[in-house]
């Protein structure tokens, strides 16, 4: 999503994004992503609450892992809005090709409107 933002930015503009255009197209593709990233990763994490819920030998059994997920799936939720955004600004660089210009994107279409 950030890179169909930043190409957006970048044809609007006609020229390559400052360094706080970059940062600005990036923060709105954030905020567009991230509370449907994060909502789905806390339906995944409340998802195994009935695995909690089980007695002997399932709940022996199971809710080891239903811990581990639990608190993978939250942790991912938080990095999601924290972390992510600041690596994206950091990583994503260069002149980024519009989705319609994008020889690979080209390619898969042309695939999926064979099918």
């Amino acid at each position: 999503m950030p890179h169909k933002h930043l190409a957006e930015a970048a044809e609007k503009k006609h020229a390559g994004l400052t360094r706080q255009e970059r940062w600005q197209a990036i923060g709105q593709a954030s905020q567009e992503v991230g509370p449907a990233l994060f909502s789905s990763l806390l339906i995944i994490t409340v998802s195994f609450i009935p695995i909690f819920a089980m007695q002997a030998q399932e709940g022996r059994l199971f809710s080891p892992l239903a811990y581990t997920k639990s608190y993978a799936m939250a942790a991912a939720a938080m990095l999601t809005v924290t972390v992510v955004p600041v690596l994206m600004g950091y990583f994503i660089r260069g002149k980024v090709i519009p989705e319609h210009k994008n020889p690979a994107n080209r390619f898969l279409h042309f695939i999926i409107a064979r099918c």
